[in-house]
């Protein structure tokens, strides 16, 4: 294939991607998550005043709700934010950016493997797969990360298979390596194991310039500083508390490992939407379409049957396979399962086993009749699988995640934040959790001004009773478990699922 034929088909799925991405990005899913408004909350203080909600000064783990969230995606969103307001969309831009860049690393990995062709398939699988595409349309750091693992070995191959080995490329691959350790807690671990992989399996290219890998990893290793010291000397660390590490021992932590990877690798997760929050999918699809996972399956056979093939397929087998293994591992050892966020950096893998599985599939049908008959049946099944997949997407989907995205929480206070000065106290249903970051989100709160009790007239609270709106001078806003009856209210908020979310009472001399 053709440069100018490659860049025109390359361009092409990028567009695609983007439409994808970028279609009702504010809207779907409609609400707005906890960690969403976090990271945009955050990033919006740091922008301003240097400072997190606690006041902590440019932290490297931003302590949030107490789950210490890694820094470069809530320091990216700050310039988001400041450029384009304090809205859902500006918060979900920047991930929605990462990720059309992500498919054109793939792309790029891809051919630094093997043939255009194939790198355009890869793109196109990335393009059109629910797990990716979920990821991108919300603010989750692991979509963000995945882009920068992504384009770090990607340059790290543009350096071993160039043999001029330009420095330049290393550093490159150094710098976006550790921008993905910096933005979400998985790649901690999942980067330096592929990393490490990748040189051992390329040792030779590496010591023939033994003084520039000294150098990168000099390099990496000053980057890392900050995060390894936040990490002993600090909190970093503190997410180990939500995996099963500090629970289990021995055999039984082995066998629950174990247990737990392969839940990963389920048809019930991979393609039926097993999960344990609509935050992390569908719930009617699985993180991959049904063609794909067939096709994995098929690069599977093919890799583990046929291992003496030639290197190029032996590079995108055994990276597939590594990625996969070891992409899992940070879902594996959690305590929620299945995880499919924390799971999100074995999503080139598949894609990777999946190409393969396509390429050697073709390589052994000789008759081209057949041939093209399996590729537009492929297509064609993938395609309306895919057009089943975003219709659920932007109905189903959109409607029945009203209540894991938070729906209704920036209308309820973007509609109550005007009376502030008018009324003694705003009573606010706690029901849903967090309530106070939407409070800080909406009305652009200097953190500064927050610690110094910016809110004090906010009460927040799961215990509102109907005797409450009654009380003088004050807003309620109850939740819908909340049994006041929805036709004293001033004004309703709805969920995207049509069911009320907020019931909002003014005072009566208002």
């Amino acid at each position: 294939m053709s440069k100018k034929k490659f860049g025109l088909f390359f361009g092409l799925i990028l567009i695609i991607s983007a439409c994808l991405r970028f279609y009702q990005l504010g809207h779907v899913p409609h609400g707005m998550t906890w960690d969403e408004a976090a990271i945009g909350y955050n990033g919006f203080a740091i922008f301003h005043t240097r400072r997190d909600e606690w006041l902590h000064r440019l932290p490297i783990s931003f302590m949030s709700f107490g789950d210490y969230k890694a820094p470069l995606a809530i320091y990216l969103n700050g310039f988001f934010t400041a450029i384009f307001g304090m809205n859902l969309w500006a918060v979900r831009l920047p991930f929605a950016l990462v990720s059309i860049a992500a498919i054109a690393g793939m792309m790029l990995l891809m051919e630094k493997i093997t043939q255009k062709k194939w790198a355009l398939v890869a793109g196109i699988i990335m393009t059109f797969s629910p797990w990716h595409l979920h990821y991108s349309r919300a603010g989750f750091e692991a979509g963000m990360s995945l882009a920068f693992f992504i384009w770090g070995i990607y340059f790290l191959f543009c350096y071993l298979k160039n043999k001029k080995k330009k420095l330049l490329n290393l550093v490159l691959a150094v710098l976006l390596s550790v921008a993905a350790i910096y933005t979400y807690h998985s790649a901690k671990l999942v980067v330096p194991l592929v990393v490490l992989v990748l040189i051992i399996w390329h040792r030779k290219e590496v010591f023939k310039k033994l003084t520039q890998n000294v150098i990168a990893g000099g390099v990496g290793l000053v980057l890392m500083m900050p995060m390894v010291w936040d990490s002993f000397q600090g909190r970093g660390l503190e997410r180990l508390g939500t995996t099963i590490l500090d629970e289990l021992s021995g055999i039984e932590l082995i066998t629950t490992v174990l247990k737990q990877f392969f839940i990963h690798l389920s048809p019930a997760f991979l393609i039926f939407g097993e999960t344990t929050t609509l935050r992390h999918g569908g719930g009617n699809w699985g993180v991959l379409l049904p063609t794909t996972l067939v096709l994995v399956i098929l690069g599977v056979i093919y890799g583990l049957r046929f291992i003496k093939t030639t290197n190029e397929d032996q590079e995108i087998f055994y990276l597939g396979l590594v990625l996969v293994v070891v992409g899992l591992i940070p879902a594996a050892l959690g305590e929620e399962i299945p995880h499919s966020n924390r799971a999100l950096l074995a999503l080139p893998g598949f894609i990777f086993l999946a190409v393969f599985g396509l390429k050697t599939l073709l390589g052994k049908i000789a008759n081209t009749t057949i041939k093209k008959s399996v590729i537009g049946t492929l297509v064609l099944v993938h395609f309306l699988l895919f057009v089943a997949y975003i219709s659920d997407y932007y109905t189903v989907f959109a409607a029945q995640s009203a209540s894991d995205f938070k729906d209704g929480y920036l209308e309820a206070f973007s509609y109550v934040a005007p009376y502030e000065n008018r009324v003694d106290k705003i009573l606010f249903t706690s029901d849903y959790g967090q309530p106070y970051i939407y409070a800080l989100f909406v009305r652009q709160t200097n953190p500064i001004w927050y610690k110094g009790g910016s809110l004090i007239k906010y009460e927040f609270t799961d215990n509102i009773h109907v005797k409450d709106i009654a009380r003088d001078n004050t807003i309620v806003v109850a939740s819908n478990e909340d049994e006041i009856e929805p036709g004293w209210a001033d004004h309703l908020v709805y969920g995207s699922d049509g069911k009320i979310r907020f019931k909002i009472y003014l005072p009566k001399n208002k």
